[in-house]
Protein backbone atom coordinates (compact mmCIF):
# COMPACT_ATOMS: atom_id res chain seq x y z
CA UNK A 1 0.00 0.00 0.00
CA UNK A 2 1.03 3.40 -0.84
CA UNK A 3 1.82 5.45 2.33
CA UNK A 4 -0.56 8.69 2.46
CA UNK A 5 1.87 11.78 2.21
CA UNK A 6 -0.23 13.46 5.09
CA UNK A 7 0.08 11.18 7.65
CA UNK A 8 1.48 7.59 9.15
CA UNK A 9 -0.17 4.99 10.15
CA UNK A 10 2.59 2.97 12.12
CA UNK A 11 0.42 -0.06 13.06
CA UNK A 12 -2.33 -0.19 9.74
CA UNK A 13 -5.71 -1.22 11.00
CA UNK A 14 -7.87 -0.94 8.10
CA UNK A 15 -10.82 -2.67 9.59
CA UNK A 16 -10.88 -0.57 12.86
CA UNK A 17 -14.01 1.49 13.54
CA UNK A 18 -12.62 4.84 14.79
CA UNK A 19 -9.52 6.53 13.27
CA UNK A 20 -7.53 8.90 15.42
CA UNK A 21 -5.83 11.93 13.80
CA UNK A 22 -2.76 13.51 15.81
CA UNK A 23 -1.04 16.46 15.16
CA UNK A 24 2.56 17.29 16.56
CA UNK A 25 3.83 20.14 18.56
CA UNK A 26 6.38 22.63 16.65
CA UNK A 27 9.41 21.10 15.56
CA UNK A 28 7.62 17.48 15.98
CA UNK A 29 7.01 15.60 13.51
CA UNK A 30 4.65 12.14 13.02
CA UNK A 31 7.25 9.90 14.59
CA UNK A 32 6.47 11.54 18.00
CA UNK A 33 3.25 9.04 17.94
CA UNK A 34 4.78 6.00 17.06
CA UNK A 35 4.59 4.58 20.63
CA UNK A 36 1.30 5.32 20.97
CA UNK A 37 0.46 2.18 18.51
CA UNK A 38 1.42 -0.47 21.07
CA UNK A 39 -1.26 0.57 23.66
CA UNK A 40 -4.26 1.44 21.08
CA UNK A 41 -6.86 -0.96 21.52
CA UNK A 42 -7.71 -2.98 18.24
CA UNK A 43 -10.98 -0.29 17.57
CA UNK A 44 -8.82 2.32 16.82
CA UNK A 45 -6.58 3.27 13.90
CA UNK A 46 -3.78 5.70 14.38
CA UNK A 47 -3.09 8.33 11.83
CA UNK A 48 -0.27 10.71 12.90
CA UNK A 49 -0.12 13.80 10.43
CA UNK A 50 2.74 14.57 8.46
CA UNK A 51 3.04 18.41 8.66
CA UNK A 52 4.26 19.86 5.49
CA UNK A 53 8.58 21.10 5.62
CA UNK A 54 9.87 18.07 7.76
CA UNK A 55 9.11 15.37 5.12
CA UNK A 56 11.19 15.03 1.84
CA UNK A 57 8.04 13.41 -0.03
CA UNK A 58 5.65 16.01 1.60
CA UNK A 59 3.89 17.70 -1.35
CA UNK A 60 4.39 21.14 0.05
CA UNK A 61 6.18 23.66 1.83
CA UNK A 62 5.84 24.31 5.29
CA UNK A 63 2.39 26.33 6.22
CA UNK A 64 2.70 30.49 6.68
CA UNK A 65 -0.33 30.92 8.51
CA UNK A 66 -3.17 28.98 10.73
CA UNK A 67 -5.81 29.26 8.31
CA UNK A 68 -4.20 27.77 5.42
CA UNK A 69 -3.35 24.92 7.05
CA UNK A 70 -6.83 24.33 8.33
CA UNK A 71 -8.06 24.39 5.07
CA UNK A 72 -5.78 22.40 3.20
CA UNK A 73 -5.22 19.66 5.57
CA UNK A 74 -9.36 19.58 5.03
CA UNK A 75 -8.81 19.42 2.19
CA UNK A 76 -6.33 17.11 1.81
CA UNK A 77 -8.15 14.59 4.53
CA UNK A 78 -11.37 14.89 3.19
CA UNK A 79 -12.22 11.50 1.35
CA UNK A 80 -10.60 10.17 4.99
CA UNK A 81 -12.79 12.28 7.34
CA UNK A 82 -15.67 8.98 7.66
CA UNK A 83 -16.86 9.00 11.03
CA UNK A 84 -16.91 8.05 13.83
CA UNK A 85 -12.96 9.79 14.07
CA UNK A 86 -11.18 11.47 16.99
CA UNK A 87 -8.47 14.83 16.15
CA UNK A 88 -5.73 15.48 18.65
CA UNK A 89 -3.35 18.21 18.58
CA UNK A 90 -0.50 18.52 21.05
CA UNK A 91 0.72 22.77 21.54
CA UNK A 92 1.16 23.98 17.75
CA UNK A 93 -0.94 21.03 16.33
CA UNK A 94 -3.84 21.70 18.70
CA UNK A 95 -4.08 25.08 16.85
CA UNK A 96 -4.45 23.76 13.55
CA UNK A 97 -6.32 20.91 14.30
CA UNK A 98 -8.80 23.85 15.71
CA UNK A 99 -8.68 25.73 12.48
CA UNK A 100 -8.98 21.99 10.54
CA UNK A 101 -12.04 22.01 12.19
CA UNK A 102 -13.39 25.25 11.92
CA UNK A 103 -12.66 24.25 7.83
CA UNK A 104 -14.26 21.10 8.14
CA UNK A 105 -17.57 22.82 9.45
CA UNK A 106 -17.57 25.12 6.65
CA UNK A 107 -17.60 22.52 4.31
CA UNK A 108 -19.91 20.61 5.83
CA UNK A 109 -17.69 17.66 6.42
CA UNK A 110 -18.49 14.88 8.84
CA UNK A 111 -16.92 16.19 12.32
CA UNK A 112 -15.24 14.31 14.72
CA UNK A 113 -16.60 12.37 17.76
CA UNK A 114 -14.44 14.27 19.86
CA UNK A 115 -11.68 16.70 19.74
CA UNK A 116 -8.87 16.75 21.79
CA UNK A 117 -6.04 19.44 23.17
CA UNK A 118 -3.17 19.03 25.14
CA UNK A 119 -0.89 21.81 26.11
CA UNK A 120 -2.47 23.98 23.89
CA UNK A 121 -3.96 27.94 24.43
CA UNK A 122 -7.10 28.69 22.49
CA UNK A 123 -5.53 32.33 22.65
CA UNK A 124 -2.10 30.81 21.65
CA UNK A 125 0.86 31.32 23.46
CA UNK A 126 2.03 35.30 24.20
CA UNK A 127 4.84 35.78 21.21
CA UNK A 128 7.27 37.44 23.45
CA UNK A 129 7.40 34.56 25.36
CA UNK A 130 8.11 32.23 21.46
CA UNK A 131 11.51 31.53 19.98
CA UNK A 132 12.35 34.26 17.57
CA UNK A 133 12.53 32.72 14.60
CA UNK A 134 14.69 35.73 12.96
CA UNK A 135 17.28 35.69 15.91
CA UNK A 136 20.83 33.93 16.10
CA UNK A 137 21.19 29.96 16.23
CA UNK A 138 22.58 31.12 19.85
CA UNK A 139 19.46 33.17 20.74
CA UNK A 140 16.95 30.63 19.23
CA UNK A 141 18.36 27.88 20.96
CA UNK A 142 18.49 29.29 23.85
CA UNK A 143 14.97 29.86 24.23
CA UNK A 144 14.05 26.23 23.02
CA UNK A 145 16.34 25.03 26.14
CA UNK A 146 14.42 26.89 28.59
CA UNK A 147 10.85 25.38 26.77
CA UNK A 148 12.12 22.30 27.49
CA UNK A 149 11.48 20.85 24.04
CA UNK A 150 14.50 19.37 22.85
CA UNK A 151 16.26 16.68 23.92
CA UNK A 152 20.38 17.37 24.97
CA UNK A 153 21.27 14.66 22.57
CA UNK A 154 19.50 16.29 19.73
CA UNK A 155 21.03 19.78 21.10
CA UNK A 156 24.86 18.41 21.02
CA UNK A 157 24.21 16.79 17.48
CA UNK A 158 25.51 19.40 15.09
CA UNK A 159 24.10 17.44 12.19
CA UNK A 160 20.67 17.02 13.54
CA UNK A 161 20.61 20.64 14.34
CA UNK A 162 21.11 21.31 11.06
CA UNK A 163 17.76 19.99 9.57
CA UNK A 164 16.02 20.34 12.55
CA UNK A 165 16.89 24.23 13.10
CA UNK A 166 14.68 25.36 9.55
CA UNK A 167 12.11 23.14 10.60
CA UNK A 168 11.95 25.27 14.36
CA UNK A 169 12.08 28.52 12.65
CA UNK A 170 9.31 27.90 10.10
CA UNK A 171 6.77 26.76 12.98
CA UNK A 172 7.61 29.08 15.21
CA UNK A 173 7.14 31.35 12.26
CA UNK A 174 3.84 29.89 12.64
CA UNK A 175 3.27 30.07 15.77
CA UNK A 176 3.96 34.17 15.90
CA UNK A 177 1.04 34.58 13.09
CA UNK A 178 -2.09 33.10 15.08
CA UNK A 179 -4.65 35.10 15.44
CA UNK A 180 -7.31 34.48 18.32
CA UNK A 181 -10.80 34.86 17.27
CA UNK A 182 -12.72 35.06 20.08
CA UNK A 183 -16.44 35.99 18.16
CA UNK A 184 -16.64 32.18 16.61
CA UNK A 185 -19.39 30.07 17.56
CA UNK A 186 -18.54 27.17 19.48
CA UNK A 187 -17.94 23.63 18.39
CA UNK A 188 -20.29 21.36 18.42
CA UNK A 189 -18.54 18.83 19.37
CA UNK A 190 -17.43 17.45 22.27
CA UNK A 191 -13.76 18.97 23.38
CA UNK A 192 -11.33 17.35 26.15
CA UNK A 193 -8.24 19.57 27.56
CA UNK A 194 -5.34 17.35 28.76
CA UNK A 195 -2.42 19.60 30.50
CA UNK A 196 0.72 18.70 32.06
CA UNK A 197 0.65 19.69 35.78
CA UNK A 198 4.26 21.42 35.84
CA UNK A 199 4.04 23.43 32.37
CA UNK A 200 5.30 27.02 32.60
CA UNK A 201 4.62 27.62 28.77
CA UNK A 202 0.78 26.76 28.83
CA UNK A 203 0.11 26.45 32.33
CA UNK A 204 -2.87 23.85 33.23
CA UNK A 205 -5.00 26.87 35.12
CA UNK A 206 -5.45 28.65 31.64
CA UNK A 207 -6.30 25.64 29.43
CA UNK A 208 -10.12 25.97 30.72
CA UNK A 209 -10.23 28.44 28.40
CA UNK A 210 -11.54 26.40 25.57
CA UNK A 211 -14.67 25.99 27.36
CA UNK A 212 -16.28 28.89 26.59
CA UNK A 213 -15.51 27.65 22.46
CA UNK A 214 -17.50 24.27 22.50
CA UNK A 215 -21.35 23.11 23.61
CA UNK A 216 -19.50 19.74 25.03
CA UNK A 217 -16.84 20.54 27.25
CA UNK A 218 -15.14 17.28 28.32
CA UNK A 219 -13.21 18.57 30.91
CA UNK A 220 -9.53 18.65 32.00
CA UNK A 221 -6.89 16.30 32.43
CA UNK A 222 -3.96 16.84 34.20
CA UNK A 223 -0.92 14.42 33.83
CA UNK A 224 2.59 14.56 35.57
CA UNK A 225 4.79 16.90 33.73
CA UNK A 226 5.30 19.96 31.87
CA UNK A 227 4.34 20.92 28.38
CA UNK A 228 6.01 17.96 26.39
CA UNK A 229 4.16 15.18 29.18
CA UNK A 230 2.80 13.29 26.50
CA UNK A 231 6.83 11.98 25.64
CA UNK A 232 7.03 10.45 29.80
CA UNK A 233 3.25 9.66 29.84
CA UNK A 234 2.15 7.75 26.78
CA UNK A 235 0.23 5.04 28.54
CA UNK A 236 -1.80 7.50 30.73
CA UNK A 237 -2.72 9.76 28.15
CA UNK A 238 -3.82 6.36 25.82
CA UNK A 239 -5.43 4.95 28.40
CA UNK A 240 -7.68 8.31 29.45
CA UNK A 241 -8.26 9.11 25.58
CA UNK A 242 -9.61 5.45 25.04
CA UNK A 243 -11.62 5.98 27.89
CA UNK A 244 -13.30 9.40 26.20
CA UNK A 245 -13.75 7.65 22.92
CA UNK A 246 -15.03 4.42 24.34
CA UNK A 247 -17.80 6.73 26.49
CA UNK A 248 -18.68 8.74 23.45
CA UNK A 249 -18.69 6.31 20.25
CA UNK A 250 -20.79 3.32 22.44
CA UNK A 251 -22.87 6.10 24.09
Amino acid sequence: MTPHPWYATFDPRPDAPVRLYCLPCAGGSAEMFRPWAEFLPPGLELRAIRLPGRHARHPRNAFADFDTAGDELAEALAAELRPPYVLFGHSMGGLIAYRMLRAVERRGLPQPALFVVASCLVQGIAVDRLPDPAGSDERFLGVLRRFGGMPPEVLADEEVLAFQLPVLRADFRLCRSYVYRGGEPPLRVPLRVMGGTTDVITPHRHLAAWRHHTRRYLGLRTFPGGHFFLRDQVRPVVGALTDDVADLVSG
